[in-house]
C-alpha cells in the first residue's frame, strides 16, 4: 500500500491534455507511438547559425493559438500557448467542475526550463543593436519570466490556489506531479493542475550543442535521431510542446464521477551533487529507490520502466547503470525520445500519458531507433510487448544532476 494511501489521502490522476510533435490528442499520438512514427524533422533554420552542429529538431504539429482567446494569449509565449491549450484539454477530458477552479483549493504545479528564449533573442537582439529599451514590447518580461507558465495558466483559469513552478530543465513535469502529491496529500489542494512546457528555438539546440550533448547533422535522415541506449547514440534533439495532467484526491474525484486514468503511488528525487553535466548512475538510483519507498513497493512490483534516455553517449550509460542496478534484466525499459526529440520540460508528463495509455492497453512500446545497445544487459524490447502493467516506474534526469521518479499504478 503506498504511503499516500496510508495517511487517507490518495491522488489519482483524472484527466490528460498534450501538444506534441506527434499532434494534440493523447490518443491518436499513442497509436502514432505504436506505429514507431517520428516527429523529428530537419530545420532548415538552423543552417543559418555560424558554428551550430544541430540540423534537426521536433517542432509542435498542427497546433491552432488562436482556440486561446486574444485578451489572454497576447502576453503568452509559444509555451504558455502549448501549455494553456493542454491543460484545457486535460480539464476537459477530467470532466473538471470549472467553477472550482478559482475556490482556493485547486493548484496550478507546471514549469519550463527557461522563461521564452524567443522572447528573450527578441530582447536582447533590439538592446544590443541600439543600446536603448525603446523598442521593447510591454509584454517582453511576462513571456521571459521563469514563472511564465504556471503564471498565464492561473490567469487562462482564474485558479487562486497554490501556484508552484519548477524549472529544473528535462525534471521539471516529474517535480510537477511530485509536487501535486505532496499538495493533495498534505490536504493543502483537491486538486493539482500539472505539467510543463517549452519552445524549440536556435537557443535551446545551441545549449545541447556547446556542451557537446546535442546531435549534430542528419539533416538528410532526420527520422533516424536520437537514438536512445544505441551504440550509435550521439546526443539530444531538441523539441517543443506541453503535457498537462489533472491530479485529485481519489474519494473527491470518485465522488463526482470522475474518469480515474491512474493513481500516483510514489515521488522519489535526488541530486548527483558531482557535476553539471555529466550524470552519476547513484544519484538516478536514489531517485528510483526513494520513490519505491514513498509507494511502499518493492522493485520486483514494477512492470515497465519509463526510461529518460534522451540518445546522449554518457547519459543513457549511466541511466541504464542505474537502472540495472535496481531492477535487473527481469523489467522492460524503454525510451520514447526516439518518436520525440526531447521535449525539455515536458518531457515528463508526456510520457506519463503514454504510460496511462499503455498500462491501460497492456502494450509496453519499443525504444525507437534501439538497434545495437551497448548499455549495461536491461531488458530492451524492440518490438511492442504485450504485457499486463500494474505498476509503471517513469524517469527524468537533468542537467546539474536534478533526478526525479514517479511510481504510477492502475487507478
Amino acid at each position: 500500500m503506498a504511503l499516500g494511501a496510508q495517511a487517507g489521502r490518495r491522488v489519482v490522476v483524472t484527466g490528460m491534455g498534450l501538444v506534441s510533435p506527434l499532434g494534440s490528442d493523447p490518443e491518436a499520438v499513442w497509436q502514432a507511438i505504436l506505429r514507431k512514427e517520428s516527429g523529428v524533422v530537419a530545420m532548415p533554420a538552423f543552417e543559418a547559425v555560424l558554428d551550430l552542429g544541430a540540423r534537426i529538431g521536433a517542432p509542435v504539429r498542427d497546433f491552432t493559438p488562436e482556440r486561446i482567446p486574444r485578451k489572454i494569449r497576447r502576453s503568452m509565449s509559444r509555451m504558455s500557448q502549448y501549455a494553456t491549450a493542454a491543460a484545457t484539454d486535460a480539464l476537459a477530458t477530467a470532466r473538471f467542475p470549472m467553477d472550482e477552479l478559482g475556490g482556493g483549493r485547486v493548484a496550478i504545479a507546471a514549469g519550463s526550463t527557461t522563461g521564452s528564449p524567443d522572447a528573450m533573442e527578441e530582447f536582447w537582439r533590439e538592446y544590443l543593436a541600439t543600446n536603448s529599451i525603446r523598442g521593447v514590447q510591454s509584454t517582453a518580461f511576462l513571456r521571459v519570466m521563469s514563472h511564465t507558465v504556471s503564471s498565464h495558466l492561473a490567469l487562462a483559469f482564474g485558479v487562486t490556489g497554490p501556484i508552484h513552478s519548477p524549472c529544473c530543465a528535462c525534471a521539471v513535469s516529474n517535480q510537477a506531479v511530485g509536487i501535486g502529491l505532496d499538495l493533495i496529500r498534505c490536504d493543502r489542494a483537491d486538486a493539482v493542475i500539472a505539467g510543463g512546457a517549452d519552445e524549440l528555438s536556435v537557443l535551446s539546440a545551441a545549449t545541447f550543442d556547446v556542451v557537446r550533448a546535442g546531435c549534430r547533422g542528419w539533416g538528410d535522415t532526420p527520422e533516424l535521431r536520437p537514438a536512445p541506449f544505441d551504440r550509435t547514440r550521439d546526443g539530444v534533439v531538441c523539441a517543443e510542446g506541453s503535457a498537462v495532467v489533472i491530479l485529485e484526491e481519489r474519494e473527491r474525484a470518485l465522488a463526482r464521477g470522475a474518469p480515474i486514468l491512474a493513481e500516483i503511488l510514489g515521488y522519489g528525487e535526488s541530486c548527483d551533487a558531482n557535476h553539471m553535466s555529466t550524470p552519476e548512475p547513484a544519484g538516478m538510483r536514489h531517485a528510483m529507490q526513494r520513490a519505491l519507498k514513498d509507494a511502499g513497493l518493492d522493485a520486483r512490483a514494477v512492470d515497465y520502466v519509463c526510461a529518460h534516455a534522451t540518445g546522449t553517449p554518457l547519459g543513457d550509460l549511466a541511466e541504464a547503470t542505474a537502472t540495472f542496478e535496481v531492477f535487473g534484466d527481469r523489467v522492460p525499459v524503454a525510451s520514447l525520445k526516439g518518436h520525440f526529440g526531447h521535449m525539455l520540460a515536458a518531457c515528463g508528463t508526456t510520457e506519463l500519458i503514454a504510460c496511462i495509455l499503455g498500462m491501460r492497453d497492456g502494450i509496453v512500446p519499443p525504444t525507437r531507433n534501439l538497434v545495437d545497445p551497448d548499455v549495461a544487459p536491461i531488458f530492451l524490447p524492440t518490438e511492442p510487448l504485450r504485457r499486463e502493467q500494474n505498476v509503471i516506474v517513469s524517469n527524468n534526469f537533468a542537467f546539474g544532476g536534478i533526478n526525479a521518479s514517479l511510481v504510477v499504478g492502475r487507478g
